[in-house]
């Protein structure tokens, strides 16, 4: 996990990088019309949410596509509500998704986060994340990189 994914530092740490949301915006009105479904919305103010979400309405289902605000980490979900995000498989999407952009599949998001730390999968975290995982105790790596905390 790259440093500040989840968006927090200590104020003696340097700031997580912040993306420009404008290829991701392109991206998803790119991808409603690849998939001919329909852009019903883009978020990118979900406080205290660390990502930005946009809403498709496609032929055969409705899907949400998250993106970390920190750095250009996808992942598909067929629910996003304020507390959970319901991660799934979407191979027609994932087979679109232009260079620069990675999408984590929901196997690598559900890896339980250890108890000890120290054994999470190799990471950059900075030490305020560290100390915000520890105090919203996070089940799953996904609730890392897409996480509600405030």
């Amino acid at each position: 996990m790259p440093y500040g994914v989840s968006g927090f530092y200590n104020s003696a740490e340097e700031k997580p990088p912040e993306m420009d949301i404008s290829k991701y915006k392109e991206f998803c009105y790119s991808l409603a019309r690849s998939l001919d479904g329909e852009l019903l919305g883009f978020s990118d103010s979900l406080y205290p949410a660390n990502f930005c979400k946009a809403d498709f309405k496609l032929p055969s289902s409705a899907v949400s596509l998250v993106m970390n605000k920190h750095y250009p980490i996808l992942a598909f979900a067929a629910a996003v509500d304020a507390v959970k995000i319901e991660f799934i498989d979407f191979s027609t999407g994932n087979a679109v998704v232009p260079d620069g952009f990675t999408v984590l599949r929901p196997a690598t998001l559900e890896t339980q986060v250890p108890e000890n730390l120290e054994y999470l999968p190799p990471n950059h975290l900075n030490q305020g994340e560290l100390e915000q995982i520890k105090y919203w105790k996070p089940e799953t790596i996904g609730q890392i990189i897409f996480n509600f905390w405030d």
